[in-house]
């Protein structure tokens, strides 16, 4: 199972907005239009990246998905760098990782699929290191040259009113790139940000960003608090604290399935981890731990779900 603890606050939130396919499309299609001409935006599909980085030790998070590009396979990798200061060798790390990706690639093709990266980033130092490496003056040298390019997706450099012109294009992915760049501010000055936005997002974004404030605010009270006032008001905030509650308490559930079935069988089935994760039902999740304390394999397990 994965150790929640060690994940930073930043790696989680980044890892909730771009996990979602649409948010990654929308987040193309207006800040890289050009690339969005070129590339088949419904073909996105994410990759587990866990398979393609055995034995390399990253320093950062990455999204790896796959697309159509001209009717080809290729792959976009959305990373994220959110040190305070800007890191030298990542570009390293990128050519590295994008061997071990088409080391994989050539089991199953005959070709290597282009790899576009892109770096997002909202340290407070202001990005100062080349998008292609090495960097060549002469120009008949340079066709000679083996280079590393990525695309720089710095917050720092966006402007808040150039954010907002595209919330009713998608407004979860806009509040929360907001946040996300606005996070090192203080809670008055993300509560005025917030107040500013006039369109409310979905009750799930809601919740990933009060999470994530916590997470790097350490003041639970003072958040809610901010976001009470935010929501319009007590009785509405109750509402949602409720949800988040019972979200709460589902999210338990699955994980307790989960690790009862790695500590009494020894391996976590697949099917049987994506089947609980679509179950949002606090009795029938109750049911299912009942199940798995009594069964005596995986297969049993297995059988007994599918009578559900």
């Amino acid at each position: 199972m994965e150790n929640k603890e060690s994940i930073q606050p930043h790696d989680w939130f980044f890892k909730q907005v771009f996990s979602n396919p649409k948010n990654v499309q929308d987040f193309i299609s207006i800040f890289l239009p050009d690339l969005s001409q070129k590339i088949q935006l419904n073909s996105l599909e994410i990759v587990p990246s866990e398979k393609f980085s055995n034995n390399q030790k990253k320093h950062f998070l990455d999204l790896l998905y796959k697309c159509k590009l001209n009717d080809k396979d290729a792959y976009i990798r959305l990373i994220f760098e959110h040190k305070s200061y800007v890191d030298k060798k990542l570009p390293l790390q990128l050519m590295q990782y994008n061997a071990v990706i088409w080391e994989e690639a050539l089991k199953e093709k005959d070709y290597y699929p282009p790899i576009i990266n892109i770096v997002f980033y909202h340290g407070r130092v202001k990005w100062n290191f080349p998008t292609t490496i090495p960097e060549i003056e002469d120009e008949e040298l340079d066709k000679y040259i083996q280079k590393l390019n990525y695309i720089l997706i710095d917050l720092n450099e966006i402007e808040d009113e150039n954010l907002k012109r595209h919330l009713k294009k998608n407004v979860d992915l806009i509040m929360e790139m907001l946040i996300m760049k606005h996070i090192h501010d203080r809670l008055e000055r993300i509560k005025t940000l917030l107040k500013d936005v006039k369109v409310e997002c979905s009750e799930d974004c809601f919740v990933i960003i009060l999470n994530y404030l916590v997470l790097v605010k350490k003041d639970y009270e003072k958040v809610e608090e901010v976001l009470r006032e935010i929501r319009g008001g007590e009785e509405k905030m109750m509402l949602f604290t409720d949800k988040l509650k019972i979200e709460g308490k589902i999210e338990n559930l699955r994980e307790n399935i989960i690790d009862l079935i790695d500590v009494k069988f020894g391996v976590v089935d697949k099917s049987i981890v994506e089947k609980v994760n679509q179950i949002d039902n606090i009795e029938t999740l109750k049911q299912i731990l009942r199940i798995v304390g009594k069964s005596h394999s995986l297969d049993e397990v297995r059988e007994k779900l599918n009578s559900l």
